[in-house]
């Protein structure tokens, strides 16, 4: 089998034989969708795993403080708040968003089968070897061994502390959960005694820091991968207080404690991640290595070029999509002129379930023979936000290459990553 329909493969792909209709405004299916499984993006660290971190961790502790680096006692088992962003875009990234959470810390300390998230929901999981799940899980979307593999998004740092443990060296593309196999990580000491764990890391990307140096809020780490017990590439934050209890940093339902991010996270957060064009259907690869071991990784087929006649391949890729939230697209001209039209909720797809952490749906569009030449547009307008990307009809050879990554580039610059606040009619944006 080819690496996208190994056993690793996160994602349910499913295609549609429609063509794409010259229609205004029309309720379109997608010619083909991939939405993310449940088994997506998944991790567990076996209880004997776990307790060899602690014994690491609690022997560099002891280490650290008869070297006069840390506190002899701890300052607090209450820890602190304003916790900021895990991740980072690098330049090398262009988008709007790079990431989707699949899975929420368990606070059901029944196992197997018995879950419960922050909200009372499922959004999380178990094991049989009675583990439950400890962490956040922050997936790269759409296009994960790729953006992985260019170092598109860090990990960095939530708060500021002290490295108290780390680990690196280990294979990056695992994409199933084999306990065997470690991950390569970084665990910091906040002041209040808390420790952030960040966890399957690419190989070779841990910062160069010892243990017992100090790190910045958001100072880089490491950089997204899928070292250890993982089904491909992702960031596994996990937080513990003074006393080594899994503390969840959202507040719910079933979680009485405090809220600890600077910038809320809401549980479900709609949003279109990226909207691109393409020559030809990209090829998204499950695992990030074909059967025999080599490395593989996914084939975007990125297209901003074309000339009249070309048939183009436009993708659009969300975030914690549901049923009734309807997407609304045009095709603009270089001379203004709306060529096409199609609106898309994802009860169109005709897939299994009304919600889904990470989806991707592309539609093709055939360009006239009188195609007007210069700058056209793709918008999409979901969930009060308006997505553009921009791409060329011309002759290839006036194109400036550079121009056109300029355009992409300020596409993704422009767009507000909006988070709804309880209270608040109106979505608070970070950059």
């Amino acid at each position: 089998m080819s690496g996208s329909e190994s056993s690793g493969l996160r994602w349910c792909v499913l295609a549609s034989a429609s063509a794409f209709m010259a229609l205004p405004a029309v309720a379109l299916p997608p010619q083909s969708a991939r939405v993310l499984d449940d088994a997506g993006f998944a991790d567990l660290i076996s209880a004997e795993q776990r307790a060899g971190i602690e014994r690491e961790l609690a022997a560099n502790r002891v280490f650290l403080r008869r070297a006069g680096v840390l506190p002899l006692t701890e300052a607090s088992l209450t820890v602190m708040g304003d916790l900021g962003w895990p991740l980072k875009a690098m330049p090398s990234f262009i988008g709007f968003g790079y990431h989707g959470i699949s899975n929420f810390v368990d606070h059901d300390p029944r196992a197997p089968g018995f879950v419960q998230d922050y909200t009372c929901g499922m959004r999380t999981y178990d094991s049989a070897d009675g583990s439950n799940h400890a962490g956040t899980d922050y997936f790269l979307t759409p296009f994960s061994w790729l953006m992985m593999d260019q170092e598109q998004v860090a990990i960095v740092a939530v708060a500021p502390g002290m490295i108290v443990g780390k680990a690196d060296g280990n294979f990056d593309r695992d994409c199933a959960i084999d306990f065997a196999k470690s991950w390569n990580a970084v665990y910091v000491q906040h002041a209040d005694g808390s420790v952030a764990w960040y966890g399957h890391m690419k190989n070779g990307s841990v910062t160069a820091k010892p243990i017992g140096a100090h790190v910045d809020a958001g100072e880089i780490l490491g950089f997204v991968g899928s070292s250890g017990a993982s089904s491909g590439p992702h960031l596994h934050f996990e937080l513990h207080d003074a006393a080594g209890h899994v503390v969840d940093p959202r507040h719910g339902a079933c979680n009485a404690s405090p809220d600890l991010w600077a910038t809320f996270q809401p549980y479900e957060d709609p949003h279109i991640n990226s909207l691109s064009t393409h020559s030809i259907a990209a090829n998204f690869v499950g695992c990030g290595t074909d059967d025999a071991g080599n490395a593989v990784t996914d084939e975007p087929h990125y297209a901003d070029q074309f000339v009249p006649g070309d048939s183009l391949r436009i993708l659009a890729s969300y975030r914690d999509q549901r049923v009734g939230e309807s997407t609304h697209f045009e095709i603009v001209a270089a001379d203004g002129g709306v060529r096409d039209s199609w609106d898309f909720d994802l009860a169109e797809a005709d897939l299994p379930k009304p919600f889904y952490a990470g989806t991707a749906f592309d539609w093709s569009y055939t360009l006239a023979a009188d195609a007007p030449a210069g700058t056209w547009r793709v918008t999409a307008a979901f969930q009060g936000q308006t997505y553009e990307h921009v791409f060329v009809v011309g002759s290839r050879r006036q194109l400036d290459p550079d121009e056109i990554a300029r355009a992409r580039l300020q596409v993704g610059a422009d767009a507000t990553r909006c988070r709804a606040v309880a209270g608040s009619l109106q979505p608070q944006c970070r950059p």
